[in-house]
């Protein structure tokens, strides 16, 4: 990247920090209110938010040279980016769930 595309970027993901903090308040004040099963998958997207605001902020300073992105050991060994080699299936089935009630709606609407 050259000077002008890090400053936009630092710009851009600065602004998405932003939001992200405002998000991880309102899921903080969602949860302090639930109870049980639900209070459970609010703690789960509590935690992504808080992974994704460490995230955000760690490419920030990465771009602006202020932090070095760790080399591996072994290049040809290290995963992807995101390690994870698929989709929860507990949010696929959630997901499944949401377009099914989504078709009923607009079938009955």
């Amino acid at each position: 990247m050259d000077a002008r595309e890090k400053a936009e970027f630092a710009e851009a993901i600065a602004e998405a920090e932003k939001l992200i903090a405002r998000t991880a308040a309102v899921i903080q004040r969602a949860k302090s209110r639930s109870h049980g099963e639900i209070y459970e998958h609010v703690d789960v997207i509590s935690k992504r938010i808080s992974e994704l605001r460490v995230r955000c902020e760690w490419l920030r300073l990465v771009v602006l040279g202020a932090i070095e992105p760790a080399t591996p050991a072994d290049p040809k060994a290290r995963q992807g980016v995101d390690r994870r080699l698929a989709i929860d299936r507990r949010v696929e089935g959630m997901r499944k769930q949401l377009h099914s009630l989504a078709e009923k709606l607009r079938k009955a609407g």
